[in-house]
């Protein structure tokens, strides 16, 4: 039979408490949004025309 420190509970305990505990910390040091400032919520670009996949860029000839 497993004890607790020989088990998986332990880093399961130590990881969910690590988490809430970045949690605490964001939540107490974040300044609140504003919404008149911040992003859409749905913002997949920067509103600017595609020029051009990066993948496809040739390089310059030497």
């Amino acid at each position: 039979m497993t004890g607790f420190f020989t088990s998986r509970a332990l880093p399961a305990s130590a990881t969910l408490l690590a988490l809430g505990a970045l949690l605490v910390f964001d939540l107490k040091t974040s300044q609140p949004l504003n919404p008149y400032t911040a992003p859409a919520a749905i913002m997949l670009g920067s509103d600017e025309a595609a020029s051009g996949a990066f993948c496809a860029l040739v390089p310059p000839k030497k």
